[in-house]
C-alpha cells in the first residue's frame, strides 16, 4: 500500500454533495395552481419536503413549466393548490404525469390511463408510509396532502 492510498478521502463528503444537488433540482421546478410558488409562500416548505421525500425515494419530480426543457420527461407533479383556488383546504396536490412520447401516443392511450392510474395509487400509499395526509383530490387520481400526521396547514 502506497502513501497516497492511506490518504484518500471517502466518498462521504462527494455523497453528500450529490444528495444536496439532487434535492435543490427537486424543489427548483415547484410551482402554484396560479404560478410562481414563492419561498415566502405558506404552502412553500410543506412543498419542498414533499419533493426531499420523493426524490429520497427515487422519483423524478417533474418540472411544470411547459418551456422547461425537463417538462416533457414526466415525473411526480407537486403543485401548490392555495384555498383561494377554490378548494375546501389549502395543500399540495401531487399525482404522476408520464414522458411526453406516451402521452402523445395516440394507439396507446389505454397504457397512458392504466399508468397513470397505477402509479397514482401506489404514489398515495407510498406518501402516507412517509407521515403526510393523504386524500384524493380531483378526478385524475391526485392527492392532496396538507402536511404530515399532526401538522395539518391551511384548514
Amino acid at each position: 500500500m502506497t502513501d497516497t492510498d492511506l490518504h484518500q478521502p471517502g466518498p462521504g463528503p462527494l455523497r453528500a454533495a450529490v444528495d444536496a444537488a439532487e434535492l435543490a433540482q427537486a424543489v427548483s421546478g415547484l410551482v402554484r395552481i396560479d404560478g410562481c410558488l414563492a419561498d415566502s409562500d405558506p404552502l412553500a416548505p410543506l412543498a419542498r419536503d414533499i419533493a426531499r421525500s420523493l426524490t429520497k425515494a427515487g422519483l423524478t419530480v417533474h418540472y411544470c413549466a411547459q418551456h422547461d426543457p425537463l417538462y416533457r420527461l414526466g415525473g411526480v407533479r407537486v403543485l401548490a393548490v392555495p384555498v383561494e383556488s377554490g378548494t375546501s383546504s389549502s395543500g399540495i396536490a401531487v399525482s404522476r404525469t408520464v414522458h411526453n412520447l406516451l402521452l402523445l401516443d395516440w394507439d396507446r392511450y389505454g397504457t397512458y390511463t392504466d399508468t397513470q392510474q397505477a402509479i397514482n395509487t401506489t404514489l398515495g400509499g407510498m406518501l402516507r408510509a412517509f407521515g403526510y395526509t393523504v386524500t384524493p383530490f380531483g378526478s385524475g387520481g391526485a392527492w392532496l396532502l396538507t402536511g404530515r400526521r399532526g401538522t395539518e396547514v391551511g384548514r
